[in-house]
């Protein structure tokens, strides 16, 4: 039997790796390349309604777009967890229903 933080840990996993694999989709489309250096960068950061890692292009000599970024959001007094990635103003969702 799985509890509940078992379940939410899970999911926040996955919506992880969906907004990851969004992000270096968009980031190949733009020639944003590990093998030329680029990472994703993962930040944590607490918000009243919860938990949120925030993805974004990293690159250590070259200015990365300020306009590609992933947030995936924990509300733990809720049990929701979902994701957004954003290109150019453009929200995408990475929840379960938009797979």
């Amino acid at each position: 039997m799985t509890t509940r933080d078992e379940s939410l840990a899970a999911r926040f996993s996955e919506r992880r790796a969906d907004a990851e694999a969004w992000l270096w989709r968009e980031m190949n489309a733009r020639g944003l390349r590990a093998q030329d250096g680029w990472k994703i960068m993962e930040l944590t950061r607490d918000t009243i309604d919860g938990s949120e890692m925030v993805l974004r292009p990293l690159h250590l000599w070259q200015p990365a777009p300020d306009d590609l970024v992933c947030v995936v959001r924990l509300d733990a007094d809720h049990a929701d967890v979902h994701s957004t990635c954003e290109q150019e103003h453009t929200t995408h969702s990475a929840s379960p229903a938009a797979r």
